[in-house]
């Protein structure tokens, strides 16, 4: 289990959303510059929490922002794609709650947010879930 993995992998999903017309083009493993081609998709450690259960074990709640970016050009057809887009995200990520087995598992529920964002000193419009996954670790002394 690695949060690279599974931030491959939430990744891996937003690709494959196929209610939307274009479908997400990119939506690299790392953020990368360049908002080129949307819609596109960037996911990114954004807040999380950790807690000892015990002294053995410590509990990790990292929440990942995959913000889902589309063109303001036709304001229109981007809120039609957000529209589309979120619930068929939604169920994708209900159905792969462990990420391929790369974390112990989503905490549910998972948030989400429609925003204008600047990518690359393009303003867009995002859809940004906020998608906690749990984690538990040996601590380090």
């Amino acid at each position: 289990m690695t949060l690279e993995a599974a931030i491959t992998r939430l990744q891996a999903i937003t690709k494959e959303v196929d209610s939307i017309s274009p479908v997400v083009k990119s939506a690299p493993d790392t953020p990368v510059e360049d908002a080129a081609m949307l819609p596109m998709s960037i996911a990114h450690i954004g807040t999380g929490t950790v807690a000892p259960d015990d002294a053995s074990t410590t509990r990790l709640i990292l929440n990942v922002f995959v913000d889902v970016h589309f063109s303001l050009n036709q304001l229109s057809m981007a809120y039609d794609q957000i529209n589309a887009f979120i619930p068929d995200y939604m169920k994708r990520l209900s159905g792969d709650p462990t990420l391929d087995s790369n974390t112990q598992t989503i905490v549910f529920p998972v948030s989400v947010q429609v925003l204008q964002m600047e990518w690359d000193r393009l303003t867009t419009v995002a859809a940004r879930f906020t998608v906690p996954l749990k984690y538990r670790e040996a601590p380090t002394t």
